[in-house]
Formats: C-alpha cells, structure tokens, sequence
C-alpha cells in the first residue's frame, strides 16, 4: 500500500456517491542572503543571470557588513573625543566670563557645555 492511499472503513457501501480529497502542502524556508542550491538553480532556469546577481548582491552586503564592523568602534571614539573638546572648551568659555565679571554667562555656558555630555551618557546607560 502506498503511504499516499487512504484505507476506507470496511462497512461502506459499494454505491455511496462518496468524494474524498486531500490537500497536500509543502513550505520551504531559508535564512541568509542565499537561497538554497536547488532553488538557486531554479532561479537560474527562469533568467541564467539571476544567479550570478545573487552572488553579487550577497558579497556585497558581506563586504558591507565587514566594513560597518570596523568603521563603528571609531566612530564611537571620534563622538567621545568630540564630546570631550567641546565640553572643556565649555567650561573654559565659562571661566573666562566668570573671570570677566559675566556670572550669568558663565554659568549660562556651563550649563549649555555640560547638559548634551550628561544626556549623551545617560541615554549611553540605558543601552
């Protein structure tokens, strides 16, 4: 018996006007910028140069992902170093109007020099 044949129950009857179907379904899945061999292969029966494009395509975006791997950590520092200047450039703008006898612009600098470097690094903490 093939697995694909149904058994029917012993007491129906010969003549019973009875239709029984089945629904078969199948679902492939992948993950990665490949498909599968037998599906890439299939691309390539419906255009040859699909699947040389999807080898291209996905190259590059390795070579893409490579290359924001290394470009972020120096970013970082680049933000930090900057973060770094511009607040004590900050603080010594505002000892240089304190000095002038400017007390509210100094501590009008200060506090617009220091409040992006603690918002920075709070929202830095909650990553």
């Amino acid at each position: 018996m093939n697995s694909h044949q149904l058994r029917l129950p012993k007491n129906l009857p010969q003549e019973s006007n009875v239709q029984l179907q089945a629904l078969l379904g199948q679902q492939e899945i992948f993950s990665g910028p490949l498909p599968p061999p037998d599906t890439l292969k299939g691309y390539g029966e419906v255009d040859p140069d699909y699947p040389e494009r999807l080898m291209k395509m996905a190259e590059a975006h390795a070579a893409a992902d490579v290359h924001q791997k290394y470009k972020e950590p120096f970013n970082v520092t680049l933000g930090q170093v900057f973060s770094f200047v511009l607040g004590l450039s900050g603080f010594g703008l505002s000892a240089f109007l304190a000095l002038r006898g400017l007390g509210a612009g100094a501590i009008a600098v200060a506090i617009g020099g220091v409040a992006p470097i603690v918002v920075a690094a709070i929202g830095n903490l909650r990553k």
